[in-house]
């Protein structure tokens, strides 16, 4: 039988040894360092405060916190980094990181107006970001083989659920910390007591975000989307993007006036859904959707099959009581209008259902010829992918948790998270850079389109008058006969359907009027049930039958038919057809894979491991705790932005010593700076 051995031992734990689930923190603030971008961050992120850490050291704190795989709340996150903090803070320049207790009073002093100013400088400016966005492999290519930047804007909600709060004269008066990060407002599917939103805009094909701030409540509207429009507007001036060439992709919230004032007034072209309900009820816009035609809209196949088609240029008007910020009016715009449809199944949660067919309607600020309908539609459902971005950056950053309740201070950290998101996209994309080429398109070919009924869509206000009729008593006597409440048709016992012609002129003396249906002229020629349904003996006579409904509910549908026959409405829109033909070949999205360039560069750190030591020189003799340094000291006057950047920074003659292991591409990343140089005094 062999035998053998087992041996144990056991040595004291190596305290330079960071955990792992601190190395991509760890790594990202070396590479940072080397690079002399942790001092420049100290220089812009500035929180005002009397005394206590500043903002670099607050935004150390959290790119660590963010970063880390431990998957624990702040203070969960310290109590693992307590005994590695000041090895860690090191590596930064800093004598050592913040407590809980400490971030929780630098948040609640962020001020927006320091903040926002360099949020878009946090986001893409702190590092090479530009390279990245100015790519080929980021751009669309519409029908002209023209290059495109998309970026797109999902404002998402956060909500707040307040638990019990007793009140007592025996109590303290009560105070909720989180009255100052949200207010009350419409949450949808996601309830709550408070909300606050968060607005932000991604470039499509990079995955990066460029803009993000928070608002309590609902917002605040169209200054919400302004402000991320002139970060859009200063990305593409930095990076020296054709303005012409760029859009900008949202939902039907700006799908309005003063959305599409804010979009023109900044040169940026848009894709949006109509926020007009009654465009789905007009007359002209119903005839063009009769006599369009529809074209296949590429997609993956996995839902409904769409088709897209001009409706033409309709010019929007503003509501009577839409202002602009300053109290004045905003004049209507004129927008090219896309229709898309695709066979309904259930109740329509967007655009409206027509004859069994979902209809939804875009405006399309570009050119048609270059985006033709059935590409614009597909770049419209393209943002779809930033639903699914936003589960991954809660999967990955954790951004849904609330680490202030000072919204200032949640915006910060909202900040840093969208920060590493971009960082690890970029430091990916550096690791494997795809080539600068065009994807290759397909040549444009005619396509067959959907099989819609005869005269789709029939009209939805005489469909829905109709609907709220006795049908089955208006029936009883016509045993065979039925009403179509889809289309609002009558159906005759042949199943032949029988449409609203006309309205008797006079009421009846009970008040009731005589509404007429009909079957077109020839409609019943072949007919086997002809001879006991018709009196007359003219071939090409046509059923008809009346039926007497209210007289309110007849001049409803008089009206309505009044307006279908008639242009004589001032209400109705005057359409331009467009009549451009559309590019060549097929549009194409971006092929970039911005998850796999963040997964490109996390790969990198799966075996890693760090070890710091930090070599202090003796420390300087205490001053007299009773007598002041100077005059500055005795006034206890206010500290300078440098000097509060220098009161935790590690004293002159430090020395920090890292050690690093891992796969040669991590190698390769740390390269030469295995040891980090000493510290002079105040650097960071």
């Amino acid at each position: 039988m062999a035998r053998s051995s087992f041996k144990v031992t056991i040595t004291d734990t190596d305290w330079s040894r960071i955990p792992d689930v601190f190395s991509e923190g760890v790594a990202i603030l070396i590479e940072l360092f080397k690079r002399g971008l942790v001092g420049e961050v100290g220089q812009h992120l500035r929180i005002r405060r009397q005394g206590g850490y500043c903002g670099l050291d607050v935004w150390v704190f959290l790119v660590l916190f963010l970063s880390s795989t431990c998957g624990r709340g702040v203070r969960g996150f310290w109590e693992l980094m307590r005994p590695f903090h000041r090895l860690v803070a090191a590596v930064t320049g800093r004598r050592n990181l913040m407590t809980p207790a400490s971030l929780s009073r630098a948040l609640d002093a962020v001020e927006l107006e320091l903040l926002r100013p360099i949020a878009p400088w946090l986001l893409t400016g702190l590092t090479d970001m530009d390279a990245m966005l100015r790519h080929p492999a980021m751009q669309a290519v519409d029908a002209l083989g023209e290059g495109w930047d998309e970026f797109h804007i999902d404002p998402t909600v956060t909500t707040l659920r307040q638990r019990a709060l007793p009140v007592d004269d025996d109590l303290p008066e009560a105070r909720r910390r989180s009255e100052e990060t949200g207010a009350p407002g419409y949450s949808g599917r996601k309830r709550g007591n408070l909300q606050f939103r968060s607005i932000r805009v991604q470039h499509a094909g990079a995955g990066v975000w460029v803009h993000g701030h928070l608002s309590p409540g609902n917002g605040e509207g169209v200054i919400d989307l302004e402000q991320a429009l002139d970060t859009i507007v200063e990305t593409v001036e930095r990076t020296g993007m054709p303005l012409g060439h760029v859009m900008v992709v949202g939902d039907g919230e700006f799908g309005n006036v003063p959305s599409y004032t804010a979009f023109r007034e900044r040169g940026l072209a848009f894709i949006t859904r109509v926020n007009r309900p009654a465009l789905y009820e007009d007359p002209v816009v119903l005839e063009l959707l009769r006599s369009a035609t529809w074209s296949p809209v590429p997609d993956s196949r996995s839902g409904p099959r769409r088709f897209a088609a001009e409706v033409g240029t309709i010019e929007i008007r503003p509501g009577k009581r839409t202002r602009r910020p300053d109290g004045s009016k905003y004049e209507p715009i004129a927008v090219r209008v896309v229709a898309s449809i695709f066979r309904a199944e259930g109740e329509a949660k967007r655009g409206r259902i027509l004859d069994g067919w979902q209809v939804e309607l875009f405006a399309v600020d570009l050119a048609p010829e270059a985006w033709p309908a059935a590409d614009a539609v597909a770049r419209y459902y393209g943002r779809n992918g930033q639903e699914n971005r936003f589960a991954q950056e809660d999967r990955e950053l954790g951004l849904d948790r609330i680490v202030s309740y000072h919204l200032p201070g949640q915006e910060l950290v909202t900040l840093v998270g969208l920060f590493l998101w971009n960082l690890r996209a970029l430091l990916g994309f550096r690791q494997q850079t795809p080539p600068a080429e065009k994807p290759v398109q397909r040549l444009r070919q005619a396509e067959p389109g959907p099989e819609l009924p005869a005269d789709w869509p029939r009209d939805p206000v005489i469909t829905r008058k109709l609907n709220e009729l006795d049908w089955e008593a208006a029936l009883a006597a016509r045993p065979g006969w039925t009403f179509d409440p889809v289309r609002g048709e009558l159906r005759c016992e042949d199943g032949r359907p029988l449409t609203l012609t006309s309205v008797r002129p006079a009421a009846q003396t009970d008040g009731r009027t005589g509404i007429i249906f009909r079957r077109p002229t020839g409609g019943c020629q072949e007919c086997d049930a002809r001879l006991g349904c018709l009196r007359s003996e003219w071939p090409l006579a046509p059923k008809h039958i009346q039926f007497a409904v209210s007289s309110d509910t007849a001049s409803h549908l008089q009206d309505r038919l009044c307006i279908i026959r008639h242009d004589n409405d001032e209400t109705r829109h005057d359409i331009e057809p467009v009549t451009a033909a559309p590019g060549p070949l097929m549009g194409c999205p971006s092929l970039f894979l911005p998850a796999r360039a963040r997964f490109a560069f996390t790969e990198i750190l799966v075996h890693a491991t760090f070890h710091i030591e930090v070599d202090l020189p003796p420390p300087e003799r205490p001053r007299p705790r009773l007598v002041a340094v100077d005059d500055a000291d005795r006034q206890r006057r206010r500290c300078t932005w440098d000097q509060n950047l220098v009161r935790y920074a590690l004293p002159e003659g430090s020395e920090v010593r890292l050690r690093a292991a891992g796969s040669p591409a991590f190698k390769a990343m740390l390269e030469g700076e295995s040891k980090l140089p000493r510290f002079a005094s105040g650097s960071s």
